[in-house]
């Protein structure tokens, strides 16, 4: 189907209204300090979205690398070995994703949730476990806003 992020399979706006609805969900219940949090399936779904969607239309803001990486864990207990893992690649070409358990230089740890909202910039990362080059982070989060 035809899409702003161009020809995309028919699945695209189910996925894109799914995932959109459940980010303006957590946006009202911000302004009223009662976030509760998204799906894990929808949320695990919503950053592969930004990564594999969002990303190559919106771009990472000029955020280039020498090939450092981020490593997001989610830590939903539910989660089989290898789902909800990716390890982000900053090179000088752009930003590269695979679906890991890597070291990355530096580590996120957190619910699918939660990695989503820090993705969309609506989560601060103090609620993480964060080990590593915490800069890297700041780099990605001040680069890529959403």
């Amino acid at each position: 189907v035809v899409t702003w992020a161009g020809p995309q399979p028919a699945t695209f706006w189910p996925r894109r209204m799914a995932i959109e609805a459940a980010i303006h969900r957590v946006d009202a219940q911000l302004a009223v300090d009662a976030p509760t949090p998204v799906g894990t399936a929808l949320a695990i779904d919503g950053v592969d979205e930004m990564f594999a969607v969002v990303l190559p239309w919106r771009g990472t803001g000029g955020l280039g690398g020498a090939g450092e990486t981020i490593h997001l864990h989610a830590t939903d207990p539910d989660l089989d070995a290898g789902v909800g893992e990716w390890l982000v690649t900053l090179g000088p070409a752009g930003v590269t994703v695979e679906h890991a358990h890597a070291k990355g230089d530096v580590a996120v740890r957190g619910t699918a949730s939660d990695l989503l909202l820090l993705l969309w910039n609506r989560a601060d990362a103090d609620r993480f476990q964060i080990f590593g080059d915490t800069t890297l982070l700041d780099r990605w989060r001040a680069s890529v806003t959403v």
